[in-house]
């Protein structure tokens, strides 16, 4: 039977329900009303292997499941004619499943093109639901799933929820239908518990401006809207990093990820010539098993800041742990009261207030899994490091951040992303920022590294720079 075409996922959800929307939801919101049409960045792509021997309705009734349990995979979003910001979910419809025939052996390749073109496609969300998917057959039988979602709908924690109870319902196994969602989160936020959590974050924030610089950075330069390469991505493969990183961690006690935040703050502190620096990070705001468990939006920013100037890395990285549990302890509030906290502190700073630096640490793992054996030699690390590679991800027109690292993982080396305003940070300078980022961390995994020393070496902004192996 030739199944090219479409077919259609015809949920039936248990409620349907109107509802403000959530605090995540809100948040993220905000970002996709400011890029308009290219909010598409946003958009979550993953590739699944279907099971082999399944059928196509096997896996419409699985997708269909899918949609009908998780109400965040049929909500509509918009904003009402009194200000309102609302989510409205469905208990009866439909979603469109294309299906495409890939020649023998071409499964994968069609199915990357497939997600390719669905994510590049932003979400009309007043009128589609934040979900779209491609069913792809090789030799008439289902063999991958191009899934795209709205990160309106669903955050990367939750497309991660949503992939396993994909799994079990095509395996036929499925787990209890969830009892928590959107709808419940927003009730929650606005009353009792919740409420008084969120106004507890509120005070964090308005407290922690009042510490912190206003800004890092000049403003940028006006007149130089419109150049398409002014936001700039360069990625970092750093075997020796992901083993410095692992060292320092073991000696401080704590995770990578502080190690990893702690050098960030400490680069970009040499570069700007800062003693405190304050970074937005991406919270998950997953604190119990009912939120552990929802698929939403619940990612909010947590505001950090850290002292970069004095003592050794080692000391900074025992700094960093305590600050940001406190940043992510108080990451949970409404995004419109902070926007409130932020526009006074705007007011004080004479309207310099700029918070655009961010890090995100995005690995499910937070130790590396099959790192290269060094034995600990000094000098064979500082070998490794001289393999590390930097290369392009991609330029942007527009982006709401003027520094951003992150992380994604691989087993065996640190890969580790920034993306800067070329305005303020120009290209070259992107590069030495990600080399003095390894040469902090290699430098210090032998022996504590005063920060004093290190930002008399580190790239600075405005003037010639001296980067250890800055050749590479």
């Amino acid at each position: 039977m030739d199944h090219r075409g479409a077919r259609s996922l015809d949920f039936h959800g248990s409620r349907a329900a109107t509802a403000p929307m959530t605090w995540g939801q809100r948040a993220i919101w905000k970002s996709i009303r400011w890029l308009d049409g290219e909010a598409h960045y946003f958009n979550i792509r993953r590739i699944v292997e279907v099971p082999p021997e399944l059928t196509v309705d096997q896996v419409v009734d699985g997708l269909t499941a899918l949609v009908s349990r998780y109400e965040a995979l049929r909500t509509l979003f918009r904003e009402t004619a009194e200000g309102g910001w609302i989510q409205e979910v469905a208990d009866r419809g439909s979603v469109p499943l294309e299906i495409a025939e890939a020649a023998p052996g071409a499964a994968d390749d069609l199915a990357e093109q497939v997600a390719d073109a669905l994510v590049r496609r932003t979400f009309r969300h007043d009128t589609e639901v934040p979900f779209r998917a491609t069913l792809v057959l090789e030799d008439g039988r289902p063999a991958r799933l191009a899934l795209v979602f709205s990160h309106l709908g669903v955050d990367f924690w939750g497309v991660r929820e949503l992939l396993r109870e994909l799994g079990d319902l095509l395996a036929g196994t499925p787990a209890p239908e969830p009892e928590w969602q959107p709808v419940d989160q927003a009730r929650y936020e606005s009353e009792g518990v919740g409420a008084a959590r969120g106004a507890a974050a509120v005070a964090y924030w308005r407290s922690t401006l009042e510490k912190v610089p206003a800004t890092l950075f000049p403003p940028a330069p006006a007149g130089d809207e419109g150049r398409p390469e002014r936001f700039v991505r360069l990625g970092m493969d750093s075997p020796a990093a992901a083993l410095a990183a692992t060292a320092l961690a073991d000696r401080c006690q704590t995770s990578t990820g502080t190690v990893l935040l702690a050098a960030t703050a400490a680069v970009l502190g040499a570069y700007t010539g800062h003693s405190t620096v304050p970074l937005q990070l991406i919270a998950v705001n997953r604190h119990d098993d009912r939120t552990r468990r929802l698929v939403a939006a619940m990612a909010e920013n947590a505001l950090f800041s850290l002292d970069v100037a004095e003592g050794t890395f080692d000391q900074a990285v025992r700094r960093a742990f305590l600050a940001g549990m406190n940043a992510y302890r108080h990451a949970h509030y409404d995004p419109i009261a902070v926007d409130e906290v932020l526009d006074a502190a705007r007011a004080r700073s004479g309207d310099t207030l700029n918070l655009g630096q961010f890090f995100n640490d995005k690995r499910l793992h937070d130790r590396w899994e099959d790192l290269p054996d060094t034995g600990g030699d000094p000098a064979r690390l500082a070998d490794l490091a001289g393999k590390t590679r930097v290369f392009h991800v991609g330029s942007w027109e527009r982006q709401d951040a003027t520094f951003f690292v992150h992380t994604s993982y691989a087993p065996d080396t640190c890969l580790l992303y920034l993306m800067a305003d070329t305005d303020l940070i120009p290209r070259p300078d992107i590069e030495r920022l990600l080399l003095a980022f390894e040469a902090l961390l290699v430098d210090s995994a032998d022996a504590p590294v005063e920060l004093a020393a290190f930002r008399s070496v580190a790239p600075r902004a405005g003037r010639p720079t001296d980067v250890p192996n800055a050749s590479r």
